[in-house]
């Protein structure tokens, strides 16, 4: 009896043994852990928006006048796709009128814009006026010569076309009487004048210029009379500088087939007979370069020029006419168009002569 509960007993003990072995050989359950904490998404890095450079360019005519201020608007158009910055640009038509002049320039300083061209002589002195009331905005003005620390001068060196075209003239006249017409003798037109007359006496000292001026850009009526009074007096040639004076100088030509020279633009359809070559203004060098200062702190109180040099300026020759042109003439013309564009040629101070009437 003794020895079967012993055996029981046994047996009790290996059992709590082998399931207390049992037990050791299952693995715990795994200790409920804590879900990491959630990490923030990194900020978004938006880069501030780059704010464009509003251009105002104020015209005194017509965009499309295929003269003065269609060069204007042609040229800020190449210069506004060719920037490296974005532009926003509003274009102002026939604000002709001094007294309209002065409101323009303080609405678009008021509205905050970067850069105000006044497209004209005209210009300056409201200009001159306005700046210093608006110092954090650029003023750009057309062909005039003062200047300020937010003010620069945009200008064409016209003595390059009117030397080249008084060449030309010099070979081609027949009567040896050669007209020119203009506008306002200012500085600009003056040194234009006076090259085509120095042109045209470096190879022909006998032939005589005469020039009229009729005090306006826009008398139309004026222009014509006075080219159509040079060629009653003999002249076969004009030369004229420009805007709607231009316009009217052509017309005279192709009514009385007269040879005569576009300026500013290319003039050839006006007159397809009559054009021998126009002069042909590209503004997108000075424009684009103005756009440029502003950005880098550069901008004002200096004077930025086309010419050859830089492309601002190309001659266009008609096809039709050119035929009549001397080989010896064009010759001396590539001779100092070259000169021209490497800047070697100077034709000295212009504004100091006199002209011939």
């Amino acid at each position: 009896m003794k020895s079967r509960r012993v055996q029981i007993g046994g047996v009790i003990v290996c059992l709590s043994l082998l399931l207390t072995l049992v037990a050791g050989c299952v693995a715990p359950a795994p200790a409920t852990q804590a879900p990491a904490p959630a990490q923030a998404a990194p900020a978004a890095t938006t880069a501030p928006a780059v704010k464009p450079v509003k251009v105002a360019l104020i015209l005194p005519g017509r965009a499309d006048d295929v003269s003065w201020n269609q060069a204007a608007y042609d040229g800020m158009q190449r210069a506004v796709k060719d920037a490296k910055v974005a532009v926003e640009l509003k274009v102002v038509e026939q604000v002709y009128d001094p007294v309209a002049i002065e409101p323009a320039l303080r609405d678009y300083a008021q509205q905050g814009y970067d850069l105000i061209v006044g497209h004209g002589f005209q210009f300056q002195e409201p200009i001159i006026k306005v700046a210093p009331e608006f110092p954090k905005a650029h003023f750009a003005i057309g062909t005039g010569y003062k200047l300020a620390e937010n003010v620069g001068v945009y200008d064409v060196k016209m003595e390059q076309g009117g030397y080249l075209a008084g060449i030309i003239a010099g070979y081609l006249t027949k009567t040896k009487l050669i007209g020119a017409v203009g506008g306002v003798d200012v500085s600009e037109i003056h040194r234009g004048h006076v090259a085509f007359m120095q042109g045209v006496k470096s190879v022909n000292p006998d032939a005589k210029v005469v020039n009229n001026f009729v005090g306006d850009f826009n008398d139309l009526a004026g222009a014509k009379e006075a080219a159509l009074s040079q060629m009653k007096a003999g002249a076969d040639i004009i030369w004229q500088s420009g805007d709607g004076i231009g316009i009217a100088v052509l017309g005279a030509c192709k009514e009385q087939g007269k040879l005569c020279f576009g300026n500013i633009a290319e003039q050839t359809s006006l007159a397809p007979d009559s054009v021998i070559s126009s002069f042909v203004y590209d503004w997108a060098p000075v424009f684009g370069q103005m756009i440029e200062e502003i950005g880098t702190n550069q901008f004002g109180n200096k004077h930025y020029w086309i010419e050859f040099a830089n492309k601002g300026v190309s001659f266009a020759f008609n096809d039709a006419v050119k035929s009549k042109i001397p080989a010896e003439a064009l010759a001396k013309y590539e001779e100092n168009l070259k000169q021209f564009e490497a800047g070697t040629l100077d034709l000295g101070d212009l504004d100091s002569v006199k002209l011939e009437e």
